[in-house]
């Protein structure tokens, strides 16, 4: 990544060593540490966490030498790819900037699929009936079908849902790093954003500090008068805990160019999602965001959340990154 991306970096990113020689030679300083590692040595590495989820996981970090135990700590939800060693690199630069550590987690296609991963495991056995497939550009598909050929059951149990993974996730790297922080930050992109919009509505008791949710495919709504996967009827929520997600710092933050099919990864279209959603992730991101500001004001709680759209880019992980760095950035000022 470019110097220029280094310098956009979170509010306790005060810029430390030189990002050119941070991880020089980043070879020689790959670590493959196992199972959960009582220590995590300084350079880029990878460690499983068998204990997390249904199936485990694996964290892909980034600890530069500059690190110490007052940095801070960002937490990394790759898209459907599950690259989450591609999107760990993404945020090298910044960390080597700053020296803040960063942990791009890695959930297996294998054993998470859209149901355990998109949706957080908020639903399970899940079916399409008859879907249609179509690739409309080298890197983008759609997936056409009837609202009611998607099939599921709606998962209730806090336990089975994956987003206190990410709080475990944090709590281990405090302990294998001496950090003396307790929140974290984290950023979604495409499939990832899917999960932490999820995340700011399902477990608003979380240790997160901000909440980055980028070009998320669809949305579930904050909407007691629907169900899932488009709202929260069912879902053993209530408006206290509406009130409480309303609370927490989370930014939607979409690409100004990330509105048609062919801008690239998987969009799901239904009629009940296009009409209340939009056709493309801006439209359906703005959607979102407008339905849960009214939410609030609806029952009378704070709204804290922010939209942020990033002019001149479209379904890019890595621009998306470099503008997620500038707003934690800009949380300084």
């Amino acid at each position: 990544m470019a110097l220029g991306f280094a310098l956009l970096i979170a509010p306790n990113f005060a810029l430390g060593q030189d990002a050119a020689s941070c991880f020089d030679g980043t070879a020689a300083v790959h670590h493959a540490l196992g199972e959960s590692p009582e220590t995590l040595p300084t350079g880029v590495g990878v460690f499983d966490m068998p204990d997390l989820g249904a199936a485990g996981l694996t964290v892909h970090y980034a600890r530069p030498a500059g690190f110490s135990s007052t940095s801070p700590i960002l937490l990394v939800l790759p898209g459907a790819g599950r690259n989450s060693g591609d999107y760990r690199d993404a945020w090298i630069e910044a960390a080597c900037a700053s020296g803040a550590l960063v942990a791009a987690l890695g959930y297996p296609e294998e054993q998470y699929d859209f149901a355990a991963y998109n949706m957080g495991g908020t639903i399970a056995n899940l079916q399409f009936d008859e879907p249609g497939f179509a690739r409309v550009s080298e890197n983008a598909t759609t997936i056409t079908l009837e609202d009611a050929d998607i099939r599921f059951d709606a998962v209730t149990q806090r336990a089975d849902w994956i987003f206190d993974d990410f709080d475990r996730v944090f709590e281990h790297l405090v302990q294998a790093t001496a950090s003396e922080q307790d929140t974290y930050d984290v950023f979604g992109h495409s499939a990832g954003g899917q999960i932490l919009h999820r995340f700011a509505l399902f477990a608003p008791q979380s240790k997160a500090r901000v909440i980055i949710a980028a070009n998320a495919g669809f949305y579930t709504f904050p909407d007691f008068s629907q169900a899932l996967p488009t709202g929260l009827q069912g879902t053993g929520l209530t408006e206290a805990d509406l009130s409480r997600a309303f609370g927490a710092r989370l930014v939607v933050m979409l690409g100004a160019l990330d509105n048609d099919d062919a801008a690239g990864g998987t969009l799901l279209h239904t009629p009940h999602i296009d009409r209340l959603q939009g056709l493309g992730r801006l439209d359906r991101g703005q959607s979102f965001f407008e339905h849960a500001r009214d939410e609030a004001a609806r029952i009378e709680t704070a709204f804290h959340w922010q939209i942020d759209v990033i002019d001149g880019v479209g379904h890019d992980y890595r621009a998306m990154s470099a503008a997620a760095a500038e707003y934690l950035a800009r949380l300084a000022d």
